[in-house]
């Protein structure tokens, strides 16, 4: 019981002290006005706000801090459960190859194929990029579907 009591107060002071700032800063961003069709000294003087830079600074800390618990868990899954570790190293792998044989294919659309507006440009390697997240993700996605609708007979039939 005194365990999830420091657990909630270290939750509460989590909301408080990092998304709370992060939220505010996030809005305050949203809601300046500014954007990539203003006049380059508006964008220049915004990007010297405190709002600007207070979101961005939470942003990279939160994206250090989430690296740094990721290579954390990894490691104490290392020390109490190799197999398990070795498993979702093994898996990560298969996405990072998957993904990067889909980017080494590329695509064939080009700006205007995808009918991108004038004030929006993409090099060939953004959209290559691009498009092998989304198969990789997408075939992430029907491997896991596939699993899950067959799971249960797979497991009826070893355990038979």
């Amino acid at each position: 019981m005194e365990n999830e009591k420091k657990l909630n107060i270290i939750g509460i002071v989590i909301k408080v002290l990092i998304i709370a700032p992060a939220l505010i800063a996030g809005l305050m961003v949203m809601s300046s006005g500014v954007n990539a069709d203003s006049p380059v000294p508006e964008q220049q003087t915004f990007m010297d706000s405190l709002s600007f830079s207070a979101a961005m600074n939470i942003s990279f800390i939160t994206i250090i801090a989430a690296v740094v618990l990721i290579l954390i868990f990894f490691a104490l899954l290392l020390i109490s459960r190799p197999k398990t570790a070795i498993k979702s190293v093994l898996g990560i792998i298969a996405a990072a190859v998957v993904f990067f044989i889909l980017y080494g294919i590329g695509s064939s659309d080009t700006e205007q194929s995808l009918q991108l507006p004038k004030n929006i440009s993409a090099t060939d390697a953004t959209i290559d990029f691009t498009q092998a997240g989304i198969y990789t993700a997408l075939i992430a996605l029907v491997i896991c579907s596939v699993l899950a609708f067959f799971m249960g007979f797979i497991v009826k039939l070893i355990r038979n």
